[in-house]
């Protein structure tokens, strides 16, 4: 439970726990309770307490509780789909809000319409996380937790690679001794079952680019500039570089950059990748953006596709192997674009690389000849069947790397590089025919080596 003085000095009372006369005393010394939130489906046992001892304080839940608790005196509930004041994703801050509701901009909630319960397919959590403005500071229920080493030692749980910034026990973070063994062993299995039980089943699935941007403005600071987290289970963290390396590795978000040779961002390169970007997105009706989240589980915040920059970082340093080559440069496909991992698979240089001919990955005449008709059936399709959304997917493609090598490519998705610098009238071009393909590129799920 956290209680939260606001301005006015009124309380507000998050995630409540049982009332004793010890805490009633406390309460009486901090203010008047007039908010008390249950904040998801989980965090509710001891609401209908409260609203028996502060008949006055405004009763509130996630969304969807006044139905599941019928017997708590509701005052109402936070929105679905509530966004904080600065958040860019599916929704904005709601305008339905309640009219006897707290100040939002001093107390902002945001809901996580994502989870979902794989075996009834209903919300799970239906979690409400709250950003204190004044200071600093996210709460969260059952979205994050924190419980501590089997030795009690506040945070030492956490791994860090920065231990500064007030790290360590504190007096509303002190250590607490030997953990015992149910305890230790419940650790577990939230850290090494549940976290990955969550992440991969119970964030819906045509939710997830939804929960990638929400993990991002959780952790990146844009507008939430954490520096204390307050976990309902577990210790406290704070610290301003503490809690967003704590936070990028629970959502697997990266918010710097990686630093990425030159060569990734050169104004011909960020050309080209354009034109990748766009052809991926006529073709398929998806952003490339989209693609390097989904496959490699990482959090990308959608508006980096329009960020060439951004975008051609990402790009080179993600572990999804991607290529192009173009028409323009002779009688033959020329690459013009490996990543560091289609580098790194391939065995090339960037220098080398951007020079080679691509039919140089394929060693047999049989070998190929299936490449090129492969390449053309890629390219003569796309106006044939007016740019469905249907991927050009294909399995066990035998390469040669350049040391003579072969490797086996699993999920390979082709698509067609049209010479556009946006999407508006291109699709009737491409159907009519009135534009060529400059080029064709690749993304390829796995890569195995066979020698």
């Amino acid at each position: 439970m956290t209680v939260i003085k606001q301005q006015n000095g009124d309380l507000i009372v998050h995630s409540p726990i049982g009332i004793d006369p010890p805490l009633i005393r406390s309460l009486e010394e901090l203010g008047e309770v007039r908010h008390v939130i249950s904040p998801n489906y989980e965090h509710v046992k001891y609401a209908h307490q409260w609203a028996e001892q502060y008949p006055n304080a405004h009763m509130w839940g996630c969304p969807g509780l006044m139905e599941r608790e019928v017997d708590v005196r509701w005052t109402g509930e936070v929105p679905f789909g509530a966004r904080p004041p600065g958040f860019q994703g599916d929704n904005q801050s709601s305008d339905d809000k309640h009219e006897q509701i707290w100040d939002w901009g001093e107390f902002q909630p945001l809901h996580i319409d994502t989870d979902v319960n794989p075996f009834t397919g209903k919300s799970f959590f239906n979690e409400v996380i709250f950003y204190h403005t004044a200071s600093k500071t996210l709460l969260m229920t059952d979205l994050f937790w924190n419980y501590p080493s089997r030795d009690g030692r506040t945070n030492m749980q956490l791994d860090l690679v920065n231990e500064m910034e007030d790290f360590g026990p504190w007096e509303l973070a002190p250590s607490v001794g030997k953990i015992p063994f149910g305890s230790t062993a419940w650790k577990f299995g939230m850290d090494k079952i549940f976290y990955p039980f969550y992440m991969n089943l119970m964030v819906k699935s045509d939710k997830r680019q939804i929960f990638n941007e929400i993990a991002r403005f959780i952790t990146c600071g844009d507008d939430w500039e954490v520096e204390t987290i307050i976990p309902a289970h577990g210790d406290i963290i704070r610290g301003k570089q503490v809690c967003r390396e704590v936070l990028q590795k629970h959502f697997n978000v990266q918010c710097s950059l990686p630093l990425v040779d030159s060569h990734f961002t050169s104004p011909s390169v960020l050309d080209w990748l354009k034109k990748m970007a766009l052809s991926y997105k006529l073709e398929r009706g998806e952003d490339l953006l989209e693609v390097i989240a989904r496959e490699t589980d990482v959090s990308v915040n959608k508006r980096d596709e329009d960020d060439l920059v951004h975008l051609a970082t990402l790009c080179a340093s993600t572990p999804l192997p991607i290529a192009s080559h173009d028409f323009l440069r002779g009688d033959e496909a020329i690459y013009i674009y490996g990543n560091q991992a289609f580098l790194d698979g391939f065995g090339y240089q960037w220098d080398e690389f951007v020079e080679l001919p691509s039919r140089k990955c394929v060693e047999t005449d049989t070998e190929a000849e299936e490449r090129q008709t492969l390449l053309d059936i890629v390219k003569d399709a796309a106006a044939s069947k007016s740019l469905s959304s249907e991927a050009d997917r294909y399995d066990n493609l035998i390469r040669v790397r350049k040391d003579g090598s072969k490797i086996l490519l699993k999920g390979v998705h082709l698509w067609n590089v049209w010479d556009i610098e946006n999407l508006d009238g291109a699709k009737a071009k491409v159907e009519s025919g009135a534009i060529e393909p400059i080029g064709q590129a690749v993304w390829i799920s796995n890569v195995e080596y066979l020698d």
